[in-house]
């Protein structure tokens, strides 16, 4: 038996462990299907992002770690090979010749923040939204939202002198209240 084609089980109460794959360049979805396909439980943790796309910012759904997927595999000996000849699978990730698995307190942290992120509910900033500015010449002060200007920038209204100024800042500079 060569020394990969089993993979080595830390003891634990389901009588399974955690471990991790690299995945081949843009495939983790790939992986994480054909491995599903075959009966294997993966998971792959994802963040929410905000992107500009065609002028408009949206929210999407990225790996929290690209190229890399958690899979769970029972019993010491399970057979690495229908793992490794996988579409989408470059290698277990392994410590020297053995795999190391990943303790199980970590992946169901991450389930849960997971999880809770896919809930949150949160909007992006909208039109009209209450920002304050965290720095610059205005800090502590508060503004209205009224559009991105650019990836990075933001056009905000604020009350000064009895008018409604438009005031353009950067994107990091400002927290939706």
């Amino acid at each position: 038996m060569h020394k990969d084609d089993a993979v080595m089980a830390v003891s634990s109460p389901r009588g399974a462990a955690w471990y991790v794959i690299q995945c081949r360049a843009n495939q983790n979805f790939r992986a994480q299907e054909n491995l599903e396909n075959q009966g294997f439980t993966c998971f792959q943790p994802r963040l929410c992002v905000e992107k500009l796309r065609a002028g408009r910012r949206r929210r999407c759904h990225e790996p929290l770690f690209p190229g890399y997927l958690f899979i769970q595999l029972h019993e010491q000996g399970q057979s690495w090979h229908a793992i490794r000849s996988t579409r989408g699978v470059q290698k277990l990730v392994a410590f020297g010749d053995r795999p190391v698995a990943v303790p199980d307190s970590v992946v169901d942290s991450l389930k849960l923040n997971s999880e809770n992120a896919a809930n949150d509910g949160a909007p992006a900033i909208r039109p009209g939204d209450r920002l304050r500015i965290e720095s610059g010449p205005f800090a502590n002060l508060e503004a209205v939202f009224q559009r991105f200007a650019g990836e990075e920038r933001v056009v905000v209204l604020m009350n000064m002198l009895h008018k409604q100024h438009a005031l353009t800042l950067a994107l990091k500079d400002v927290q939706k209240i």
